[in-house]
């Protein structure tokens, strides 16, 4: 259709008909208005306001926790043991009854090295460095042990907090 055909169609309606026409006119495009542009605007508006409000929770429960864990950090927390590293991981190693098999000093941290030892036993002797000692586990590299349950501690990396 052309705009002569239009307007001549337009022409050959009664004036009742041309208001109808203009009336759903005016109604589809205030519902073209609404559903094209008003509506997804206001959805964004919502759900940045939600997304606003879940990131500002979660900010005031991270800088609470922070702040409760500097706190018990600094009362009572991780100790910091003194003495060098290679004392403090014989020391705790022989009350563990662990056999270290080579320790290499490498300046701010130590590489440990240990045969055949009970998993659980390791695990609880790094619980305690990390919880009582104020050493923590920069890496390891285990293998399987000799036996069912043991593990071989082929390189295990040491630092203080």
């Amino acid at each position: 259709m052309n705009i002569a055909s239009l307007k001549t169609w337009w022409q050959g309606l009664n004036l009742r008909e041309q208001r109808l026409v203009m009336g759903v006119g005016a109604v589809c495009s205030l519902f073209l208005l609404y559903s094209l542009i008003w509506q997804p605007l206001n959805d964004n508006v919502a759900n940045g306001k939600t997304r606003l409000e879940s990131r500002q929770a979660l900010l005031t429960w991270v800088t609470e926790n922070t702040a409760r864990y500097k706190s018990a950090k600094s009362v009572g927390g991780v100790k910091q043991s003194s003495g060098s590293l290679s004392s403090i991981v014989n020391r705790t190693a022989e009350r563990q009854q662990l056999t270290i098999t080579r320790m290499q000093p490498q300046g701010e941290i130590l590489l440990v090295w240990l045969d055949s030892v009970p998993f659980t036993q390791l695990l609880l002797w790094l619980e305690s460095l990390a919880n009582n000692e104020g050493l923590q586990v920069q890496a390891i590299d285990l293998s399987q042990g000799d036996n069912q349950g043991e593990v071989r501690v082929r390189r295990l990396q040491l630092g203080k907090h």
